[in-house]
């Protein structure tokens, strides 16, 4: 299935070309992360006006500050120095003070509530409309895992992939540890101070663990050079994920993968992320794209969900999702 071999850092395979280069961005992007929690504990430390609230903060980002270090610590050792200095980050490489990857970590492996619900109808409006006799998928942009794993239970195997080091680090670190501890501090639209800076704890249950172990496999890559042969997959799953990077950009390496009458799956809001406004395909541009090229469409509904609610916060998304399935 695959067609190339990978680098492995501290548990995380990498199918990365350029992996020097690679490695280099995703320290700095780290340090960064940890330059922001830096600055918000030298704000709050000496704060004495309402001091629960600003003590709350600091022990938010001190603990994810010590979280992000274990985590550079993994890859410092693989990183030169002039491959930092040359470093080209574009400004689509936001950084925010709470680490992106515990925003998905609350979502799929804290078991919250308002995660469960939106995992749940995401996956089974999806699951409900595809055959039973495929036996492979991939999931591009995987994030922390969850939404692959769901799927577990109708492939043989699953393949999940995501371009960021540190995301597929968390999912192997779940995978290794009983549990992961993290914050995702709330500086505003809080009801109390109980919801300012509460603590969650993600895990994975041994025998989910058993069965990721035997179906799932996670790493590092490029959707634009994936390691992948051609006509190898039943069925390539964009969940969330067709709003980073233009599809024309991509398609084509998709479609060489996808075997002939497998699943092209989209779900997602198209909310895109990147600048190009002639790239922005409204969902019937984006059908018939795929038509043109060969699809049939089998699926074209909307399904609502929440996105990423937290419930320490009194503001939270709604996406209407486009649910897009073509057969090749």
């Amino acid at each position: 299935m695959y067609n190339k071999g990978y680098s492995e850092i501290d548990g995380v395979k990498i199918y990365i070309e350029n992996i020097e280069s690679y490695i280099a961005e995703s320290y700095l992007l780290l340090t960064n992360h940890n330059k922001y929690n830096e600055f918000s504990l030298h704000k709050y430390i000496n704060q004495e006006k309402r001091k629960e609230y600003f003590n709350s903060l600091v022990q938010a980002y001190l603990h994810n500050y010590n979280n992000i270090r274990e985590l550079l610590a993994k890859v410092k050792p693989y990183v030169e120095v002039d491959r930092i200095l040359n470093v080209n980050t574009s400004r689509d490489n936001v950084v925010n003070t709470t680490l992106k990857d515990y925003v998905y970590l609350q979502r799929d492996w804290c078991y919250c509530e308002d995660g469960e619900a939106q995992i749940e109808k995401t996956a089974q409006s999806i699951q409900k409309v595809l055959p039973r006799d495929m036996e492979n998928a991939l999931f591009l942009g995987c994030g922390v895992g969850r939404l692959a794993v769901e799927f577990a239970n109708i492939f043989k195997k699953v393949l999940a992939t995501d371009k960021s080091y540190s995301m597929i680090w968390h999912i192997n670190k779940l995978l290794s540890d009983v549990n992961f501890e993290f914050y995702t501090p709330q500086e505003k639209n809080v009801y109390s101070l109980e919801n300012v800076a509460q603590k969650h704890t993600a895990s994975i249950s041994d025998s989910l663990k058993t069965q990721i172990k035997d179906k799932v496999d996670f790493f590092v890559s490029d959707v634009l050079d994936l390691p992948l042969k051609k006509n190898s997959l039943d069925a390539v799953f964009s969940i969330y994920f067709t709003d980073v990077i233009a599809l024309k950009l991509w398609f084509e390496k998709i479609n060489s993968i996808i075997k002939n009458d497998g699943y092209f799956i989209h779900f997602g809001p198209l909310d895109y992320f990147f600048s190009a406004e002639s790239e922005m395909l409204t969902a019937k541009e984006f059908r018939a794209f795929f038509e043109e090229n060969g699809y049939e469409t089998v699926v074209d509904e909307i399904i609502e969900t929440s996105h990423l609610n937290d419930s320490n916060s009194l503001v939270y998304k709604v996406y209407r999702n486009w649910l897009f399935v073509a057969k090749k």
